[in-house]
């Protein structure tokens, strides 16, 4: 029995996570698949881009309190 052949006996679908049990969905943004089980999201988004949007709104929210106080525009 060679190297590979030894590891091929291991079965990891029933570790609870093989693609057995992968209820993958795909994210609205980039189009990768996630599993919704391990990160749920309301808006069908994975969480790294949900991380990004959270980024950018909070990049867009301290420009407008900027410009809401020193009246840049």
């Amino acid at each position: 029995m060679t190297h590979h052949e030894s590891f091929e006996h291991h079965n990891h679908q029933e570790s609870g996570k093989g693609p057995a049990n992968n209820t993958g969905k795909t994210c609205r943004v980039c189009k990768t698949s996630y599993i919704h089980d391990e990160h749920p999201s309301f808006f069908g988004i994975c969480p790294t881009c949900g991380y990004k949007i959270l980024i950018v709104l909070l990049i867009i929210m301290v420009a407008t309190s900027y410009v809401a106080w020193f009246g840049v525009f």
